[in-house]
């Protein structure tokens, strides 16, 4: 059918419900709105509304013509939108919620880089490990990171990428003691790890046939702050398991190097999470692509 200025004539007598309404609602005159649906029934072979001049409704096939129609005024103001939007500036507040650890270790710089590329906008960034209500503090977007999938009835949770932790150890230490080629290898090394409590957290790992194997490490260095297991990495004082995003940068330039690669450690999923589809103003919504952009790996 190549009679879509037609089928929208339709549409607006249709919602309008009259001639004389959709007049006054368009300032299209009822005459032009006329002779379009009445081209519009006569290339479908069907009639589409009834009228008199007490009375104007839709027949059962019009009704239906009506829904379509509309489907389609809506994704072309879609289309008009998504152009905009792509021609447009983001701009405002954006109010961010993240834990404590992804805050401190990647999303604040993340963060900082958006807002150098886009000028116009301001970010307020609340890091907390507690449950935040999203709708009562009014915050437009939660960075979650969770082994299973997340739902809740109000909110929208959308993966954005896969949180991993990787093994890694500084390339002077790794050039000085050789690369392990197995976990039992590890003891031989110097070993940083995360205590939780007064327990240091075992690392995971995946073998080749898919089964998980855990691995208490005897370290030589213990702290209960990522932050800090990161610059005694960095420092070259042993060999740990911290989330790849901690350090992606040490990885990209060499500084650190990734160990027992074919070990991979269990993944789990990052969301973004905000409160609506609807009307998710368009800085939270290119804030959103621009953190899956970096949590799958882009520059």
């Amino acid at each position: 059918m190549d009679r879509l200025d037609d089928l929208m004539a339709f549409l607006r007598v249709a919602d309008a419900g009259g001639f004389s309404a959709a007049e006054r609602s368009t300032g299209v005159p009822k005459s032009r709105l006329s002779r379009r649906i009445a081209a519009l029934e006569k290339e479908l072979g069907v009639r589409l509304l009834q009228r008199s001049s007490h009375a104007f409704h839709l027949t059962d096939v019009g009704e239906r013509v009506r829904r379509h129609a509309r489907a389609i005024a809506d994704e072309a103001n879609a289309v008009r939108a998504t152009v905009s939007e792509a021609q447009a500036e983001p701009s405002g507040l954006i109010r961010v919620s993240s834990s404590l650890l992804q805050g401190e270790l990647f999303l604040a710089g993340w963060l900082a880089e958006f807002m150098g590329r886009y000028p116009k906008v301001t970010v307020s960034l609340d890091l907390s490990n507690h449950y935040v209500d999203m709708l009562a503090e009014r915050i437009d977007l939660a960075i979650r990171v969770s082994a299973a999938p997340l739902a809740a009835a109000d909110l929208v949770a959308r993966p954005i990428g896969t949180g991993r932790m990787v093994l890694v150890g500084h390339r002077s230490l790794v050039e000085r003691h050789g690369a392990p080629h197995s976990i039992a290898e590890l003891g031989g090394f110097p070993l940083i790890a995360q205590v939780q409590g007064e327990s240091v957290r075992p690392w995971a790992f995946r073998g080749p046939d898919g089964h998980e194997l855990n691995y208490q490490p005897q370290a030589r260095f213990v702290s209960n702050n990522l932050l800090a297991l990161r610059e005694a990495l960095l420092g070259g004082a042993g060999v740990a398991q911290i989330p790849r995003e901690a350090c992606i940068d040490a990885l990209r330039t060499g500084a650190l190097v990734e160990l027992l690669p074919a070990l991979e450690p269990p993944a789990s999923t990052v969301y973004a999470i905000y409160p609506s589809r609807r009307g998710l103003a368009f800085a939270v919504r290119t804030l959103i692509d621009f953190l899956e952009e970096r949590f799958r790996g882009g520059a």
